[in-house]
C-alpha cells in the first residue's frame, strides 16, 4: 500500500496485485496519456548541494527574462539570458537539462522580436535546448503556430529522435548526504512527478515524495537523516494536471533498486507522520481577475410598465365621470401622491366639465376607484431588450480550476421615450400650455438607474496548458434590471391620460360625457371639438417604457477565458437568470471585456 500521493484508480490496482504483469502491460492498460517508461544510461551524479546554486540561477535568470518579455522590455530580457547562460557553461553546467529552458527563451524572445531575420540563431539555439532536454516546455505567453514549427525544424536537425517520455538521472550513492533525484517528464503542463522510496528489504510502507518540477524538470532530495546510507528501493510516478497517473518507473511489486554500498553506523530515519494528501498541480490560471464588462441583453417581458397609467381609450371603450376624475388626479399629482379627496373636490370644480364636479368627486369616492386609478398600464407578454449594461467583477481562484467573485450589473436604459406633461408647473399654466394645447410637446420623463450586486461561481475546463479555457457556473444577487417596451400606442404628452393619437372629444361607446379637458365638447358647435384632432395631427411615433424586474435573481452561465499575456486576459460570457418576485422573467444577458489577471 502506499502512503500518500497515489490516484485511487492506480491504488487498487496496484493493491490487486496486478503490478506483477510488468510495466509494460500497466501502461498499456493505463489512461489514454499512457506512456512507456525507462531508465536513462547512468550518469555521474552531483549532490544536491552542488546543484542548488548553479540551477538557483538559472531559474532565476528565466523568470526575470520572461518578466521583462512580459513588460516588452526585449533587450533587458535578452541580457539576462545571454548572462545567466554563459555562467552556467563557466561553472560547468553546459549539459544541466535547465539550461535547455534558457536557450529556448531566448530563442522565443529572438523569434518575437526579429522573426525569420534571425532564423539561423533561433534554430541554434532551439537545437541546444532540444538536444539537453527534448520535452522543454515553451512559456504559455509565447506559443505559436510558427514557434511550433521552428521546435520541429530544430529536433529534426538536431538528428535525435524522441526519448521516453519519462527519464531518470540514476542518482549516485551518498553516504552521510542527501540523495538527489531527478526524471525529466513529457506530460502535459501542470503535470506533477513523485517518488517513492523505502530502505531495501525494510518492509515498510513506501513513502511519498513531491518532486517539485521547473518546466519539465522534477527533482527532489532525502535527506542524510533519512535514508541513514542504506540501500533504497523506490520507483517514480508521473502525473497529468488532473491528478491522474499516466506513468511510472518502477512497481511497488517491482521497484528500482539503489545500492549505495555505505559502511559505518546506519542512521535511523525520521518517522513520518502518514498524510493522504496528493501532489497539487500547479494551474496555470491566474489568482486574480479584475474584470471590466460591457454587455446587452434580451429577456421576456410581462407584468406592467413602469411608467405608464393604465391609459383611455375613448374610442372603443366607454368614458365618463370616473375617467374623467381619474386623469385630473394623475394630472394634478404630478410625480407625487394622489391629493385627498377633499382637495381634489376643489381641482374637480375648476378644471372639470362644467357642472360635473359632485359627479367626479363621487365617482372618485367609490370603494376601490383611487387603487384602480392608481394602476399602470399592462405589457403583452414577449421579448424585449435591455441594450447596454456594464459588469464590473473581482474574481479569485481558490483550487486549480474554481473562482468565486463579486460583480455588479450597471444598466443604462438607453432608448427609451417617455414624454408627458411637464410635472413641475403649476396646474394654471399646465392647463392652458399643456393639456389644451393643439400641439403638446411634453417633456422626457427618463427611467431610472439599475444596478445589481452577486456572487459567481466558475468551474475551468479544458488544460492547463490552453490559453483560451472554457468555464461553466452560477451565480445569484439582488438588485433590478429594466427590460425595454415599445407599449404600441403614442405618448400621453399632454397628460388626460389618453395617447396622443387615441385622442377624440366624447367617447364612442356609452352616453356624451366630454372627455377631459375638452369640457364643452357635448354641444355641437364648441370649438373643443377641434383640439383632439390637431393633437392627433402633432403626434409622432409610439411610447417605449420599461418593466422593472427583480430584485432577486439566480442563473447559471458558459464562457471563456483567453489569456493573452501573463497580467491581461479577454472574457466573454452567456448568462441565463431567472430575476424574481415582483414581476418575473428569464434575462439572457452577453458581457465581453478586459480582465486584469495576476
Amino acid at each position: 500500500m502506499y502512503r500518500s500521493f497515489v490516484p485511487a484508480g492506480w491504488m487498487g490496482r496496484l493493491r490487486r496485485g496486478s503490478t506483477r504483469l510488468g510495466l509494460a502491460r500497466v501502461l498499456r492498460r493505463s489512461a489514454p496519456l499512457a506512456i512507456a517508461a525507462t531508465v536513462a544510461t547512468a550518469t555521474v551524479a552531483v549532490p544536491a548541494s552542488a546543484w542548488a546554486g548553479p540551477r538557483d540561477d538559472m531559474k532565476a535568470a528565466y523568470e526575470k527574462a520572461l518578466a521583462d518579455y512580459n513588460n516588452l522590455e526585449y533587450e533587458a530580457a535578452l541580457e539576462t539570458i545571454n548572462t545567466a547562460i554563459q555562467a552556467a557553461i563557466d561553472a560547468g553546467f553546459g549539459d544541466d537539462p535547465v539550461l535547455a529552458s534558457l536557450y529556448l527563451l531566448r530563442a522565443a524572445i529572438t523569434f518575437s522580436g526579429e522573426g525569420n531575420d534571425a532564423r539561423d540563431r533561433i534554430i541554434a539555439d532551439l537545437k541546444g535546448s532540444v538536444l539537453l532536454n527534448y520535452y522543454v516546455v515553451v512559456p504559455v505567453e509565447m506559443r505559436s503556430d510558427e514557434l511550433t514549427a521552428l521546435m520541429q525544424e530544430a529536433r529534426s536537425e538536431a538528428g535525435i529522435s524522441a526519448p521516453q517520455p519519462i527519464t531518470l538521472t540514476q542518482p549516485e550513492p551518498a553516504c552521510g548526504e542527501a540523495l538527489h533525484f531527478e526524471v525529466l517528464l513529457s506530460v502535459p503542463e501542470g503535470g506533477s512527478a513523485v517518488l517513492y522510496w523505502r530502505k531495501a528489504g525494510s518492509g515498510d510502507e513506501f513513502a511519498g515524495e513531491e518532486m517539485p518540477t521547473f518546466s519539465n524538470v522534477a527533482e527532489v532530495d532525502i535527506p542524510a537523516d533519512r535514508h541513514g546510507d542504506a540501500d533504497i528501493e523506490y520507483f517514480v510516478y508521473a502525473f497529468d494536471a488532473s491528478q491522474n497517473g499516466v506513468a511510472n518507473l518502477g512497481l511497488q511489486d517491482q521497484p528500482l533498486v539503489l545500492e549505495q554500498g555505505c559502511e559505518g553506523e546506519v542512521v535511523e530515519p525520521e518517522v513520518i507522520p502518514e498524510t493522504d494528501d496528493k501532489p497539487k498541480p500547479k494551474s496555470a490560471l491566474p489568482r486574480v481577475w479584475i474584470k471590466l464588462g460591457v454587455g446587452t441583453g434580451i429577456g421576456i417581458a410581462s407584468g406592467t410598465a413602469e411608467h405608464t397609467y393604465r391609459q383611455f381609450f375613448p374610442q372603443s371603450q366607454p368614458y365618463g365621470a370616473f375617467e374623467s376624475a381619474c386623469a385630473i388626479a394623475r394630472w394634478q399629482a404630478g410625480n407625487g401622491d394622489f391629493a385627498s379627496n377633499q382637495e381634489l373636490q376643489g381641482v374637480f370644480a375648476e378644471y372639470g366639465p362644467a357642472g360635473q364636479g359632485d359627479a367626479l368627486f363621487q365617482a372618485f369616492e367609490m370603494p376601490g376607484a383611487r387603487d384602480r386609478c392608481a394602476e399602470r398600464h399592462p405589457v403583452t407578454a414577449g421579448i424585449a431588450s435591455a441594450p447596454l449594461h456594464v459588469a464590473p467583477e473581482v474574481s479569485v481562484r481558490v483550487a486549480p480550476r474554481i473562482s468565486i467573485g463579486l460583480f455588479s450589473r450597471l444598466q443604462v436604459v438607453t432608448a427609451s421615450s417617455i414624454l408627458r406633461d411637464d410635472p413641475n408647473v403649476d396646474l394654471m399654466t399646465s392647463f392652458d400650455r399643456d393639456v389644451r394645447s393643439t400641439n403638446p410637446r411634453g417633456v422626457e420623463e427618463r427611467p431610472p438607474f439599475s444596478w445589481t450586486i452577486g456572487a459567481k461561481f466558475h468551474y475551468f475546463l479544458g488544460k492547463e496548458e490552453w490559453k483560451v479555457r472554457p468555464y461553466v457556473g452560477a451565480f445569484a444577487g439582488y438588485g433590478n434590471a429594466r427590460l425595454r417596451v415599445d407599449m404600441g400606442f403614442a405618448d400621453d404628452k399632454n397628460g388626460n391620460s389618453v395617447p396622443d393619437n387615441a385622442e377624440l372629444f366624447t367617447p364612442r361607446v356609452g352616453d356624451c360625457f366630454p372627455v377631459w379637458p375638452y369640457n364643452n365638447a357635448c354641444d355641437p358647435s364648441s370649438e373643443d371639438r377641434n383640439i383632439p384632432q390637431n393633437v392627433i395631427a402633432n403626434s409622432d411615433g409610439t411610447r417605449v417604457d420599461v418593466v422593472r424586474i427583480g430584485s432577486g435573481f439566480v442563473g447559471g452561465l458558459v464562457g471563456f477565458n483567453y489569456q493573452i499575456v501573463k497580467n491581461f486576459a479577454l472574457f466573454a460570457e452567456v448568462q441565463v437568470g431567472v430575476w424574481f418576485p415582483q414581476q418575473t422573467s428569464l434575462l439572457f444577458d452577453i458581457n465581453f471585456g478586459p480582465a486584469i489577471t495576476f
